[in-house]
């Protein structure tokens, strides 16, 4: 697998905790698609844009790159807490900044035994924006854990973007099956 550093919500190196008080969200790193990072101005555009950012989020076609989210520290809860992944994005506010973050995809909600260690959570496509005039230049990862509950343990070892599945997706299918046959 081939990864950028720029391109990391969470990098391999640096583990996310999701180990919170009740109903506490976290958030990945923030990826700026335009520029060095937030509070800076984007210089390097044509044309009269006000509002600098990217129509699809990153140039979605072939390969579409999907992030990889993977389970560090297996998750562990005493009040049976969940957590949800959902994919957002925030415009450039106009002074360098995130305005308004919007999902555009979320997993639904991931109980702690399915959080066991090395075990990748999801894998999400990137996808265009909604709603679809939608501009971003700021990208982020959001675990969203429901009011009243937390987990006692638990990270995210690696929230990585990749240009193609590199994991082997077939590996639980039956090999009992049979091709169609058709006459010409």
């Amino acid at each position: 697998m081939i990864t950028d550093a720029l391109l990391a919500f969470v990098p391999a190196a640096t583990p996310l905790s999701l180990v919170g008080a009740d109903g506490v969200d976290f958030q990945s790193n923030v990826i700026d698609l335009l520029g060095p990072g937030a509070g800076t101005l984007v210089q390097n555009f044509y044309g009269n844009s006000a509002v600098p950012g990217q129509a699809d989020g990153m140039g979605v076609g072939d390969p579409r790159p999907e992030i990889s989210v993977i389970v560090g520290t297996a998750l562990a809860t005493g009040n049976s807490a969940t957590v949800q992944i959902e994919y957002q994005g925030a415009p450039d506010d106009g002074s360098g900044n995130p305005g308004t973050w919007q999902t555009f995809a979320a997993t639904p909600a991931i109980t702690a035994a399915q959080g066991a260690a090395g075990t990748q959570l999801c894998r999400l496509p990137f996808v265009p924006p909604f709603p679809f005039n939608e501009r971003p230049r700021f990208l982020r990862l959001n675990f969203n854990i429901p009011a009243g509950t937390h987990f006692t343990a638990g990270t995210i070892s690696s929230a990585l973007v990749t240009t193609t599945r590199d994991d082997w997706f077939v590996k639980q299918q039956p090999n009992n099956y049979t091709a169609p046959r058709y006459n010409a």
